[in-house]
């Protein structure tokens, strides 16, 4: 082989590695670039789920935190509930007793972790037994327990699953106090009674009377006056008592209270008092005494509730009272406080009955109630009254010795302290 068919042949040789370098190179270069652009795509797609995922975990953030929020608000509420909340699993595990369930069944936290309940007594143990009557049954169960003077309401409610349609996960007990809504029901039966005998006591006597006056002619004169005078009197006693229900029912409504109220002039108001009552003070023999000192303008009310609460006040201290008796009317202001005071030398009124005397109908003697007319609503009267007006009364009194009423309201839109 000459020396120019070398050159040629390792000219050739060389030609061929430089295109196969190139080759090499250019498919080197497409691959970095396709490799690139894959690494791109990725970053671009971890980029996008690493928002992504920063979003969602966001949203659980928040979503726990949403599920805390409404965690603490059912712990408070739960907490807070006046009426007991008892849950039992289907087993009949104690799972939850809010505060007050705790207190009405004088449970506490450790009877989560006791397996024998017997020691916490008759109520916890009869709530017990009732959710799991209502259990067995699958029915709602109601119960009433009286311990002491309070009264209990138990009711057990089945707890259904909410994602598995027919499955029980335990039983509810809601125990409500209803030691005040029996009293209120008892005294409303009560007041009911009382109105319908208050009723029918001088309507009978008006109905038999007036049956005895169609005999006109066979009636001597003495008869058919004394039953005019009966039908007259007990017409009166009607008209009284229909005027203090009336009366007691505006107070009932709030009525009273508006604001801008005007001005009452305490003295002026007593004056008027005693001297309607002067002629029925004469004839029982009873003195009447004013010492009243108290500025005007000073108190804004409703004249005629106020007029009332004395008139009913000043009239039992007459009523109540002895033969040569005294019944005096104090009153002084301080420009904060009205204080007033209605005074007798009565009979008194025994201790046992000192709290109930301003309950409607309430009567201390009945015998003594029907010589003097009385109903019960008065002090009924003056009790709601005093109460309108944010203020208070008290009354001391000892059976022979007189009573005592003490009223102190306030004034200037103040409030009475402690």
């Amino acid at each position: 082989m000459s020396k120019i068919d070398r050159i040629m042949t390792i000219g050739l040789v060389i030609f061929w590695l430089v295109v196969l370098v190139l080759i090499l190179f250019c498919v080197l270069i497409r691959e970095y670039l396709y490799f690139k652009n894959y690494i791109s795509e990725l970053e671009k797609r971890n980029q996008k789920l690493e928002t992504e995922l920063e979003a969602r975990e966001k949203r659980l953030r928040d979503m726990r935190a949403s599920d805390d929020d409404r965690f603490n608000y059912f712990n408070a509420v739960f907490a807070a509930m006046k009426d007991g909340i008892v849950v039992f699993k289907d087993d009949g595990a104690l799972v939850l007793a809010n505060r007050a369930a705790r207190a009405f069944l004088h449970i506490d936290k450790h009877i989560f972790f006791k397996s024998d309940k017997s020691s916490y007594g008759a109520f916890y143990g009869l709530v017990s037994d009732v959710c799991r009557e209502a259990f067995e049954s699958a029915t709602e169960r109601r119960v009433e327990f009286q311990e002491g003077d309070r009264i209990f309401e138990v009711s057990a409610l089945l707890i259904p699953d909410r994602y598995q349609k027919g499955i029980c996960l335990g039983v509810m007990a809601v125990v409500i106090d209803v030691t005040e809504a029996r009293r209120l029901e008892a005294r409303r039966k009560e007041f009911v009674s009382n109105v319908s005998h208050e009723f029918r006591t001088p309507m009978t006597l008006i109905s038999g009377y007036a049956e005895m006056l169609r005999m006109w002619d066979e009636v001597t004169k003495e008869e058919r006056t004394k039953a005019l005078d009966v039908i007259e009197q007990e017409t009166k006693r009607l008209k009284k008592l229909v005027s203090e229900l009336l009366t007691l029912s505006r107070l009932d409504r709030q009525e009273g209270q508006e604001r801008n109220l005007p001005f009452v002039d305490v003295e002026a108001v007593i004056e008027q008092i005693l001297w309607s009552l002067e002629d029925m003070a004469n004839k029982r023999r009873v003195e009447l005494v004013s010492d009243v000192e108290v500025d005007y303008p000073i108190l804004r009310a409703n004249e005629q509730f106020f007029y009332q609460m004395l008139l009913n006040l000043i009239e039992n201290g007459i009523k109540y009272n002895r033969e040569q008796g005294l019944v005096k009317v104090w009153a002084r202001s301080d420009g904060n406080v009205l204080r007033i005071t209605v005074s007798d030398s009565g009979m008194g009124i025994e201790e046992k009955h000192q709290e109930r005397i301003f309950d409607r109908f309430y009567r201390i003697d009945e015998d003594r109630n029907s010589r003097h007319g009385g109903n019960g609503i008065g002090l009924s009267i003056v009790s709601s009254v005093v109460e309108q007006m944010r203020g208070r009364i008290q009354v001391e009194s000892r059976p022979g010795e007189g009573s005592e009423f003490k009223i102190e309201l306030p004034l200037n839109g103040g409030t009475l302290g402690g």
